[in-house]
């Protein structure tokens, strides 16, 4: 059984969710994407898998140094089928680069549930934003999350509410200086322009949208409940996911990319939380089973 199999951390379930994500980076390559090959190519997609597994590490980094799901290997296998289902998140652009930096930064925002370098974690986190939005401009938002923070762990003195925007503006100091001496100051300016746009025209894309909607709505009423005689200090790290897939969701609606990849962080902690919790496997199974085919699914559309 596969939700028996990823109950518990194993050495083992790396080999099969790196083969698994293997066969999701090949398959968009070779059924989606569909490049010239050259030497160069090749060596440019050997360098974006070093770059995934970067992204992976710091996932598993963050859940776990703030338990924010238990000690299995769902997180890990939960992210792994999201790329499957959705393929062009697998290109590495600048969305992907945008997405790194916001990953460190929400490496300090969640970490804020200690007492320890509260004024740290808030400069950096606010950096790491500010790097993000240079590289794609709706990466501000996030912005959003680190307040949340600061409201959920009650960290409301005045120096922490000015601490982020000071580091989310240095590298917009730094970036503007460059392009103000370089006499091209229109770039910067493109740089920080919000472009919208309400149509979804990726109908291939609905279904499992959908799909996973309502698994996200039932997980998040579901987990809530389990959640709701525990602790404080847990309770408040799952608020704070929720806010983050709020934050997530509305930048998927309005920006004109709607790349899923903002939605990964929160989907697989929410979904990750709600298998664990269920006492009955065959709900497990249906779950994993159901996010698989969802991805095999995403290859023959």
């Amino acid at each position: 059984m596969i939700a028996n199999f990823f109950r518990k951390t194993k050495p083992i379930h790396a080999i099969f969710i790196s083969a698994l994500f293997l066969g999701y980076y090949l398959s968009a390559i070779l059924l989606i994407e569909k490049p010239l090959y050259s030497l160069g190519i090749v060596v440019e997609k050997i360098g974006q898998l070093i770059l995934f597994l970067l992204l992976f590490f710091l996932v598993r980094f963050i859940n776990r140094k703030n338990q924010l799901s238990g000690q299995n290997s769902y997180v890990l296998l939960v992210l792994t089928i999201l790329f499957g289902i959705f393929p062009k998140t697998l290109e590495v652009q600048n969305i992907f680069y945008a997405h790194f930096f916001l990953l460190l930064a929400f490496r300090r925002i969640y970490s804020l549930k200690t007492n320890t370098n509260i004024k740290e974690k808030l400069f950096d986190s606010g950096l790491c934003i500010g790097v993000s939005t240079l590289v794609y401009s709706w990466s501000i938002l996030f912005l959003i999350l680190i307040y949340a923070a600061i409201i959920i762990r009650k960290r409301q003195e005045i120096r922490n509410l000015i601490i982020p925007i000071v580091g989310l503006i240095i590298p917009f100091f730094v970036v503007f200086t460059y392009y103000f001496f370089t006499d091209n100051t229109g770039a910067f300016n493109d740089k920080l322009t919000l472009y919208y746009s309400f149509s979804y025209a990726k109908f291939s894309e609905l279904f499992p949208l959908i799909c996973l909607t309502v698994l996200v709505i039932f997980s998040i009423v579901f987990v809530s409940l389990k959640i709701h005689s525990l602790l404080n200090d847990i309770k408040a790290s799952w608020l704070l996911i929720i806010i983050h897939l709020l934050v997530a969701v509305y930048l998927i609606v309005i920006t004109p990319e709607k790349d899923e990849l903002f939605l990964f962080f929160p989907l697989t902690i929410i979904i990750s939380n709600c298998v664990q919790l269920f006492n009955k496997m065959l709900i497990r199974e249906l779950i994993i089973v159901g996010l698989l085919f969802l991805s095999i699914n995403a290859y023959f559309v």
